[in-house]
């Protein structure tokens, strides 16, 4: 009775294999595995494999003994669906559009200049919130794409319509806004860190004038010690939470602690020598910190 089935099961097999409703090496080895290494593989099939380059290696012995056998079979290519024509297409389509302009560009107006930068923008989000998550490479390169032309393109604009350097701040910092929000939706923490740290950048640059009226370091370190204080208070609060978000705050905060110094290089009043102490004192204080603080931080930078 038992070997009836055996041979049932083994015709079965060998059916599969004339038929391929199971790869080759499949079935080679489930008939080792049925008639314990006595039945030999197929010379056809064998020399069929050489051919197509797919050199099968096969040591069989007596009963009782197993039997291995190496096949190599060849990579099939991935079969072409509606989204990766669509992805071709509109590439090429990019690109012939960005050769066109890039010759025509100056003959139009500002405002079709406009919409063309706002156009382009928001196909390079949108493909990169279709390919969130079957192509996430893709994805960064859209992102890229995308903020690449949105801070060009709009500095560009508002320089040719007189803009200010203030509306060129706002216009900058509503970009980093959205690239915080945008790490939060795509889950990249990269974008945090380019939105937090230009946002900071910004505030650098919008506050120098202010702290360069009657200069004192003191009245530096009351723009920058709070706000260190403040991300890094955020950066504990939501370290049990999401460890990977408070690691960027805890991050930016402990960069916007040497801000003051930074910003103070660019002041003409500022003395380069408590600059220096400055620096050393903090730097000092931040080791001090972050040994104390050692097991939040190997968490959060993963170290």
């Amino acid at each position: 009775m038992e070997d009836q089935r055996k041979r049932t099961i083994i015709a079965e097999i060998e059916n599969w294999r004339r038929n391929h409703l199971l790869p080759e090496h499949y079935c080679i080895f489930l008939l080792n595995l049925y008639t314990e290494g006595e039945r030999a593989s197929d010379p056809a099939a064998t020399s069929r494999n050489k051919k197509k380059g797919a050199p099968a290696a096969a040591a069989s012995g007596n009963a009782g003994k197993k039997t291995t056998e190496y096949v190599y079979v060849k990579r099939e290519v991935s079969p072409v669906t509606g989204k990766l024509i669509l992805g071709w297409l509109l590439g090429a389509l990019v690109i012939a559009g960005l050769i066109l302009l890039a010759f025509h560009f100056n003959r139009f107006q500002t405002s079709m200049q406009i919409a063309i930068f706002t156009c382009f923008s928001l196909v390079f989000y949108i493909l990169a919130i279709v390919f969130r998550k079957s192509a996430p490479p893709l994805t960064h390169l859209f992102l890229g794409l995308f903020f690449l032309i949105t801070v060009w393109g709009g500095i560009f604009c508002i320089i040719q319509l007189g803009g200010s350097l203030a509306v060129i701040l706002l216009y900058l910092g509503v970009l980093c806004v959205l690239a915080c929000g945008s790490a939060f939706f795509f889950g990249y923490s990269y974008l945090l860190y380019s939105g937090m740290l230009g946002l900071a950048l910004l505030y650098g640059v919008a506050t120098t004038e202010r702290v360069a009226d009657e200069y004192t370091w003191w009245r530096s370190e009351l723009y920058w010690v709070p706000l260190a204080c403040m991300l890094t208070g955020v950066a504990f609060l939501m370290h049990r939470s999401s460890p990977k978000w408070s690691g960027v705050f805890a991050v930016c905060g402990l960069l916007c602690f040497f801000g003051a110094e930074i910003q103070s290089l660019y002041i003409p009043e500022a003395m380069r020598d408590l600059i220096q102490l400055l620096l050393f004192i903090k730097v000092f204080i931040s080791s001090v910190y972050f040994f104390l603080t050692r097991g939040y931080w190997y968490s959060w930078l993963r170290l």
